[in-house]
């Protein structure tokens, strides 16, 4: 799943003399352990992204699509499969923490019992779903009777159903309940394609926003790695309820955090040495992040 960059703020990677001239919060903090540390970086990536507090809710890897520019494409052969948790255990868990939640994925709505599972969250707490809108969902969609808010994705593949998407949007968008937010990616491999469907949807009154893609991030995708200290304030929790410093981490099922379906979640931000800066996933330039890169690996 590709998580629209309108909801983050621009990042970039900077020199450390660039970075000193506007530290963020973040930053700073991170400044603050190296130096009481040693450790001059060599260059920084920074996201000016303020932490929302959401909860980012991965309830299944599984997708009837497979964008080439999705997370999960990207990860390859190491990309692991999850059991999947039942809804209420999500929602015992979110109505606890009393924090705001996105589920993602993979599609959402293949997670068997969305519906019960948004209905069972506490009415005061923001439900948020990413999802394709390309599947026979619309008695789901009926089911759903608390307000929610949908990341519509269209995706011009091969199984993306324009006639479904646009009956489920229909419904969304006419439901008093329901709100929702359209956005395409303009990736390289996808250009005819979805010109000929934004001409198709712009036909019907449908407009996408267009997102850029991702996988410009030069943490990603690399063939050389580079150890980094990575500073982020996330909540990213895999479809078993473990939690993960990043995307990439989720991915492949390497080095969990806590679970929280079983207890408390620890602090929002983590302060992490890792070697392996270049084997990013896409998204995880997204957010509020700074990676103080060091240099390649030994």
């Amino acid at each position: 799943m590709v998580e629209p960059q309108s909801t983050a703020n621009a990042a970039r990677t900077e020199t450390a003399k660039e970075a000193d001239r506007e530290v963020t919060p973040c930053q700073a903090r991170l400044i603050e352990y190296l130096d009481e540390h040693g450790i001059k970086p060599a260059s920084w990536y920074v996201n000016r992204a303020i932490f929302d507090g959401q909860l980012r809710i991965y309830l299944t890897l599984n997708c009837n699509l497979h964008c080439p520019y999705c997370v999960n494409e990207q990860m390859g052969e190491t990309f692991k499969k999850y059991d999947l948790a039942p809804p209420e255990n999500w929602a015992e868990a979110i109505n606890r923490e009393e924090r705001h939640v996105v589920f993602t994925g993979g599609e959402p709505f293949l997670y068997p019992n969305l519906d019960k599972l948004i209905n069972a969250i506490n009415p005061e707490l923001r439900v948020r779903v990413y999802t394709n809108l390309c599947l026979n969902i619309l008695e789901t969609l009926k089911k759903i009777k608390r307000q929610a808010h949908f990341f519509v994705s269209w995706h011009p593949r091969k199984g993306a159903d324009k006639s479904k998407f646009i009956a489920n949007l229909k419904y969304i968008l006419e439901a008093p309940h329901l709100t929702a937010d359209i956005h395409a990616i303009d990736a390289e491999e996808t250009k005819e394609l979805l010109a000929e469907d934004l001409e198709h949807f712009r036909s019907r009154g449908i407009v996408p926003d267009m997102d850029s893609d991702q996988r410009t991030f030069k943490g990603s995708g690399q063939n050389s790695l580079s150890n980094v200290f990575c500073r982020r304030r996330i909540f990213l929790i895999a479809p078993d309820g473990v939690r993960y410093q990043c995307v990439s981490r989720l991915m492949r099922k390497v080095q969990p955090m806590e679970n929280f379906l079983d207890e408390p979640l620890g602090p929002d931000a983590n302060i992490d040495i890792c070697q392996e800066f270049g084997n990013c996933a896409p998204c995880d330039s997204l957010g509020e992040t700074t990676m103080a890169i060091i240099r390649g690996k030994d």
